[in-house]
C-alpha cells in the first residue's frame, strides 16, 4: 500500500468505530536516515524524556508525530524489549520482576524466558510512531486505542476472514511491550490492558483497551468491519434491547424444535440489508 492508502484506511476505521483517536503507526528504524521528516525527537528538540505509554498519549491526544531513540526514553522496558540496551546476567537478577512475583526466582526466569523481546538478528536504533491518518511513513505495526465494545467489533471482523479465535496473554504491567513486541515478532493481532504507567503518567482512561495488529492486516480489518456494518452487525448498528423472548435467527428455532425445545418468532432484517456471508466485498 502506498502511504496515502495507509492514511485513508486510518480515517475510514476511526468513522467506522467512531473511535475517540486515530490508530497509531509504528515503524521501526535502523538508522537515523530512516527517520522520517518532521517528527519530533525529544531528547533533542526538548530537552525531554519520555515513557513509551507518554509518546503514545502525544500521538493519540495530540496528533503529534514522535521518533524515539535511545537517548529519548525514560522506562527501562521498551529499552529492554526493543533491544537497544543489552542485558546481562547480573541484569537479570537484579531487574526480574520481583514486586509482581512472589517467587523471586519464578521472577528472574520470566524475565530471561518469556518477557517478550524483539526477535530480530539487527536490532532497531529506535521507532517512529504518528497517527495512522497523517503519518507519512509506512508502518510496521498499528495500535488502536479503544472500548471494549469497540474490541469486540474489531475481533469480529478479524475472525470473520481468517476463521480463527485470538489468543491473548494478558500480563498487568508494561502494556507497551506487550501490546507491541507479540506483533512485531510475527503474531497478527494483539489485545492487551494498559498498565498502572499508562494509567498514572500516560493518562489512560479506566475503559481503554489495546488492540495492536500488523499494518499488512489492515485493509482485511476494514474489510470485515465493512461486511459486518452492512449486515447490519456493526459497531455503529448494533443497539440494546432487553425485550425477552425475542426474535431469533432461524436456525435458532430449528435447533430448539430438535431438541425438543419452544420455537418462537423468527427475526428478520430489512429487506434490502444481506446476511453477512451475502455481503460482497467492496
Amino acid at each position: 500500500m502506498t502511504i496515502q492508502e495507509y492514511n485513508e484506511l486510518g480515517t475510514k476505521i476511526e468513522q467506522t468505530l467512531l473511535l475517540r483517536y486515530s490508530p497509531i503507526a509504528l515503524k521501526l528504524l535502523y538508522s537515523e536516515e530512516d527517520i522520517p521528516e518532521g517528527t519530533l525527537r525529544p531528547a533533542k528538540d526538548r530537552g525531554d524524556r519520555l515513557a513509551m505509554c507518554q509518546a503514545y498519549a502525544m500521538v493519540r491526544r495530540n496528533r503529534k508525530a514522535i521518533t524515539m531513540l535511545k537517548e529519548d526514553h525514560w522506562c527501562v522496558w521498551p529499552l529492554v524489549s526493543y533491544g537497544m540496551v543489552p542485558l546481562d546476567e547480573d541484569d537479570y537478577n537484579y531487574m526480574g520482576d520481583k514486586f509482581f512475583f512472589k517467587d523471586p526466582e519464578r521472577s528472574k526466569r520470566f524475565l530471561r524466558e518469556e518477557y517478550p523481546m524483539l526477535k530480530a538478528e539487527k536490532k532497531p536504533i529506535g521507532f517512529t510512531i504518528a497517527p495512522l491518518r497523517s503519518c507519512n511513513f509506512e508502518p510496521d505495526i498499528v495500535t488502536i486505542y479503544c472500548t471494549p465494545a469497540q474490541i469486540r467489533s474489531i475481533l469480529m471482523a478479524t475472525k470473520f476472514h481468517s476463521g480463527e479465535m485470538l489468543p491473548v496473554v494478558l500480563d498487568p504491567v508494561d502494556s507497551c511491550v506487550h501490546s507491541s513486541i507479540p506483533v512485531l515478532n510475527g503474531k497478527d493481532y494483539n489485545v492487551t490492558f494498559p498498565d498502572p504507567g499508562e494509567y498514572e503518567r500516560g493518562l489512560t482512561d479506566e475503559n481503554e483497551v489495546m488492540f495492536t495488529m500488523k499494518a499488512e492486516k489492515l485493509t482485511e480489518l476494514y474489510s470485515g468491519l465493512s461486511i459486518l456494518s452492512k449486515a447490519n452487525f456493526g459497531y455503529q448498528e448494533l443497539a440494546m434491547d432487553m425485550s425477552l423472548n425475542f426474535p431469533r435467527p432461524e436456525f435458532y428455532n430449528n435447533m430448539f424444535a430438535k431438541w425438543g425445545l419452544d420455537t418462537g418468532s423468527v427475526w428478520r432484517k430489512q429487506d434490502d440489508v444481506p446476511t453477512i456471508r451475502e455481503v460482497k466485498e467492496d
